[in-house]
Formats: structure tokens, sequence, C-alpha cells
């Protein structure tokens, strides 16, 4: 049976473990469409390449990149 990845839009507790408004778990098909059409999640996007989620800094005096 295929998987679908959702995006929590409310607390929920799956398997016994809690889980947080954002967090993304990944379930079996219907049981994630049941979550979806319940307004409890959406359909997971596709995650963002980690360089355009946290840019890197330049010190303004010597032009070097810290990391954060």
């Amino acid at each position: 049976m295929p998987n679908l990845t959702i995006e929590l839009l409310k607390p929920h507790t799956h398997a016994g473990k809690r889980h947080a408004v954002g967090d993304r778990i990944e379930l079996t098909d219907a049981s994630a469409r049941w979550l979806i059409a319940q307004a409890v999640a959406k359909a997971a996007t596709a995650p963002v390449a980690a360089t355009e989620t946290k840019p890197n800094r330049r010190d303004a005096t010597s032009g070097t990149t810290q990391g954060d």
C-alpha cells in the first residue's frame, strides 16, 4: 500500500506518539487521506532545499561567511 507524507494542522497522536502542528509524518494513503478529510492535516509539499531555508551571513568587516 502506498504511503503519503502529511503536515499536521492540529496536534495529533499517532501510534502512541504525540505530534505538534507543523510536524510531518508518513502514513498509509488511506490514513493520510482520512486525516486530511478531518482537517487535521494537509498533504505535505516537497521539502525546501537546506540552502534556501538557512542562508549564510556575511561578516560586514571581514567579508567571511559565518555558519550558524
